[in-house]
C-alpha cells in the first residue's frame, strides 16, 4: 500500500507469490510497483485489491499483472480436487470483477520441474486443473501463458527445464533471466491496455 501511496502517477502493480517478488520485475519501470508476497494464494491477491480500494487508493492502480495458484495446490489442503477447483474459480472469478474497469494479465502457474526439494508439495493435477481455469476466462482478462512461454524459451536457449529452477519450483537466476522478460512481456500487454 505504501508504494502505491508514493507513487506519482497511476501504477501497475505486481500481485502474486515468490515467482514474482522474486523477479524484480518492477526496477527500472517507474510505472510498476511490486506487490507480491511470497507464499501468497488467489484470496490474498484479492484481499489485497479489496484493500487497495478500501483504502481509497483505487485511482492510483492503472492496472494488474497476478501470478498465483501454485500455493493453492499444495496437498496439505486436501484431495478434493473437484471442490479445490470450483474454490479456485470462485476466487478467480471474484479476482476479474474486482478489476472490471483496469487491465488485469492473469499468468498460468509455472508448473514444478520433474524433480526437486519442493516438487511433491503440490499436486500436478491440481495445477493443470488450475491453469486450465485461467485459460477460460481469455475472453474476460488477459491470459498471459507463463508456463509454455517459460518452458518455450528455455528450450530455445538450448537448456534444461531443470536448470530453470532451484528446487523445482522456485526460479534460478538462470530462470529468471528467460522468466523476468516474459513478466514484462505481460506488464506491456497491460500497459498497452
Amino acid at each position: 500500500m505504501a508504494q502505491l501511496t508514493r507513487s506519482p502517477r497511476p501504477a501497475i502493480l505486481l500481485l502474486g507469490d515468490s515467482l514474482v517478488a522474486a523477479s524484480q520485475a518492477h526496477s527500472g519501470n517507474p510505472d510498476v510497483v511490486m506487490g507480491a508476497v511470497g507464499r501468497s494464494r488467489i484470496a490474498d491477491v484479492l484481499a489485497i485489491i479489496s484493500r487497495i480500494k478500501s483504502n481509497c487508493l483505487w485511482d492510483k492502480a492503472a492496472g494488474f499483472v497476478v501470478g498465483v495458484g501454485i500455493n493453492d495446490a499444495e496437498w496439505r489442503e486436501g484431495d478434493d480436487l473437484e471442490s479445490r477447483t470450483m474454490y479456485f474459480r470462485s476466487v478467480l472469478d471474484a479476482l476479474i470483477r474486482a478489476c472490471l474497469d483496469r487491465p488485469l494479465a492473469i499468468l498460468t502457474i509455472t508448473e514444478p520441474d520433474e524433480a526437486g526439494a519442493h516438487v511433491d508439495r503440490f499436486s500436478r493435477d491440481l495445477i493443470e486443473r488450475q491453469n486450465g481455469e485461467i485459460r477460460a476466462i481469455a475472453d474476460r482478462a488477459i491470459v498471459f501463458d507463463m508456463d509454455a512461454r517459460f518452458r518455450a524459451s528455455i528450450a530455445k536457449a538450448g537448456l534444461s527445464v531443470s536448470s530453470g529452477f532451484v528446487d523445482g519450483v522456485h526460479i534460478s537466476e538462470l530462470g529468471y533471466k528467460h522468466w523476468k522478460p516474459l513478466l514484462q512481456q505481460a506488464i506491456e500487454a497491460v500497459r498497452s491496455r
